[in-house]
């Protein structure tokens, strides 16, 4: 049984999947596994961000389309494989020794470099004329 049709891909919460800056990257991005009713009790969740991979147990016994399975505060800080640029983000289900499904890839995009101060400008006080 193939369940990756019901899947739905991961969801970033509050950057744009296009233009994560270096910052965030490194502050750490909220992902959410959204759920499906095609998940169950015990399956296991292996999460992919580029080389970088994480899997957990689904402990819910009650699995809805409104339901998220799991949040990972993703930070460059702690991870193996530092990718910028271009980012494959995915998860796939497990049952037993079974790959049920793929969800569809997120494709994200990590700056490279820090971003730059914002030019100050100059204060002065105003000319009375």
């Amino acid at each position: 049984m193939n369940i990756s049709r019901s899947l739905k891909p991961p969801k970033l919460a509050h950057v744009r999947p296009h233009s994560i800056t270096y910052e965030q990257a490194h502050g750490g991005i909220n992902v959410q596994i959204p759920g499906t009713t095609a998940m169950h009790f015990n399956d296991v969740l292996v999460f992919y961000w580029g080389l970088n991979k994480s899997s957990t147990r689904l402990l819910l016994r009650s699995i809805t389309k409104q339901t998220t399975v799991r949040v990972l505060c993703i930070s460059y800080d702690l991870m193996t494989h530092l990718h910028y640029g271009p980012v494959e983000v995915y998860y796939e289900v497990h049952r037993g020794p079974y790959l049920m499904g793929i969800s569809p890839i997120l494709h994200v995009t990590v700056g490279e470099d820090p971003t730059p101060p914002k030019a100050t400008r100059p204060r002065g006080r105003k000319k009375k004329g």
